[in-house]
């Protein structure tokens, strides 16, 4: 007959492995970046960072204005997310930019968002000649919590993602309306191993 301790015993040895096999099949997620917005390393007249939000506020409907925010970082790629927001948004832009350390960048742009400017980036290669990387343009990203997976979206728009790393984060604003008050918002920005 088992006694009443071997089985007690026993049920805590089998949850344990239990446990221990759960921990190994789910993965976690580690945030290795996130951005509080405390800081802001911006330009633009209208362009703030507040309440861990950084946001442009043109302050009334004669006005427009625009705004950009870069960040230098040192990143193997994972999953990023954000959440952006906005109101009235009448000809404004709203983007997320990822610069990798191979010359390449991928801009994600919001749902109804005007494209950015910027057709790629100039760089000297190793013998000091001039290239050119163009810019991936995702568009359509809408407006509210995103989460995207920025090895595979690497893979599928820019080729194999070994050695690369993430060296800039950018993010880029901009109200160009002449009639209404445009409110844009990006916060909760992470990225996870």
């Amino acid at each position: 007959m088992i006694s009443r301790k071997t089985i007690i015993f026993g049920f805590i040895v089998l949850s344990l492995a239990g446990l221990i096999i759960y921990s190994q099949i789910v993965p976690e997620k580690k945030t290795v970046y996130k951005e509080d917005f405390k800081n802001c390393n911006s330009e633009g007249e209208f362009l703030r960072c507040k309440d861990g939000a950084l946001y442009l506020e043109t302050t009334n409907s004669a006005q427009t204005g625009k705004g950009f925010w870069n960040k230098n970082v040192s990143l193997s790629p994972g999953k990023i997310s954000w959440n952006w927001n906005g109101q009235d948004l009448d000809k404004f832009s709203l983007w997320l930019k990822v610069t990798f350390s191979d010359h390449k960048s991928i801009y994600y742009v919001a749902a109804g968002s005007m494209n950015p400017q910027s057709e790629g980036e100039y760089y000297r290669d190793q013998e000091n000649r001039r290239r050119f990387s163009p810019s991936i343009i995702i568009s359509g990203i809408p407006r509210s919590t995103v989460e995207r997976n920025l090895v595979e979206d690497y893979k599928k728009y820019c080729g194999s993602a070994e050695n690369i790393k993430i060296e800039k984060l950018s993010a880029g604003f901009g109200d160009n309306s002449t009639q209404h008050q445009n409110i844009l918002s990006i916060s909760d920005l992470k990225i996870y191993g």
